[in-house]
């Protein structure tokens, strides 16, 4: 990915000739290529680029994060296991300790002591047999504490690397993010050098009619749970796209599906390609309001269907939360679900 970027840099650098510079050059040579003025469709393209990255690296994120938090959960369970096999070992040594002792101090609880206070040699032996009971059994309680601390001392350990592990991977994972988001700002100051109705033509490409826009708002869906997922995500447009956010006031794409859902009683993960795995799959033609539609082979986006070939997303950074054609990403259609 780091190579792309660089071609990124380099494409910036030529955008920005907006003009070449005259210059005078010895009989018969050639003047060098004008770069090319930066049109809606060219930096489109490479903020879509951007932007598909930025939203992959965000699912992966996302994963990433769950993964910290489970791992997390983890650790803390194995450590509290393992503090409490050692405060009952601790207490288990303390009675061993006292049962020693009193095999020490106690005549009776030693051989020479049955000897003396056996009345024959049938009660000696008897005596002699229920020591080495005490002994055996004093031992297998110290080897059976002992391996039980060593197993979650062992445990504690593994749960502490798999922790560290996961944070590193999330963290990775964050700094690429960071690159992109750099990239994408520096496309963004290239797309404001544009003319004023070049930028309106970018910012409303691919946008819904009026009209479509008008019958967002009369959505009626199956049942009255879909209907308040919906509801709810019409209510968010206009909102921020912020990485991770879920709400209130920015979400990213799968934290507004799973704030729209939660509005409605289902709680879905923070993470797109999971809440893939919820409900029942259903085909583009069988859409209904309150679906989730899923784009990309990898899952790297989800947006919930609102009914008339339209979708309310939370698209990509830099961009708020809006209404969407479905069909203007059919070839990125990856499936849906249908959650009641």
């Amino acid at each position: 990915m780091i190579g792309t970027l660089s071609r990124y840099r380099w494409l910036l650098a030529g955008f920005l000739v907006l003009s070449a510079a005259v210059v005078f050059l010895p009989s018969g040579a050639s003047a060098a290529p004008t770069a090319p003025t930066p049109t809606v469709a060219s930096v489109t393209a490479r903020l879509d680029k951007l932007a598909n990255q930025s939203e992959a690296l965000t699912e992966q994120l996302n994963a990433a994060q769950l993964d910290v938090q489970h791992q997390q959960k983890a650790a803390d369970a194995a450590q509290h296991k393992a503090s409490s096999f050692a405060a009952a070992f601790d207490a288990a040594r303390a009675q061993l300790a006292e049962i020693a002792l009193a095999q020490y101090e106690g005549g009776s609880f030693s051989p020479t002591g049955a000897i003396l206070t056996s009345g024959n040699g049938q009660s000696y032996l008897d005596a002699l047999a229920t020591l080495d009971m005490l002994a055996s059994h004093t031992a297998g309680v110290a080897a059976q504490l002992n391996a039980a601390q060593a197993h979650a001392d062992g445990a504690r350990r593994s749960a502490q690397m798999l922790l560290s592990g996961a944070k590193a991977k999330r963290d990775a994972l964050a700094n690429k993010r960071v690159k992109v988001i750099s990239e994408t700002a520096s496309f963004h100051t290239l797309l404001a050098s544009l003319t004023a109705s070049q930028q309106l033509a970018y910012t409303t490409r691919n946008a819904p009619t009026p009209t479509q826009l008008q019958t967002a708002y009369k959505v009626h869906a199956g049942n009255a749970a879909a209907q308040k997922a919906v509801d709810f995500a019409l209510a968010q447009i206009g909102k921020p796209y912020v990485w991770a956010a879920a709400g209130p006031d920015a979400f990213d794409c799968s934290g507004l599906t799973m704030a729209a859902w939660a509005a409605a009683g289902v709680t879905l993960p923070h993470l797109a390609s999971a809440q893939y795995n919820y409900g029942t799959h259903v085909g583009y033609r069988d859409l209904q309001p309150g679906d989730l539609v899923f784009l990309y082979n990898d899952i790297q986006h989800v947006e919930i269907y609102i009914g008339n070939g339209l979708a309310v997303s939370a698209p990509q950074p830099g961009e708020n939360v809006k209404i969407v054609r479905v069909a203007d990403y059919l070839s990125d259609f990856y499936g849906a679900t249908r959650l009641t």
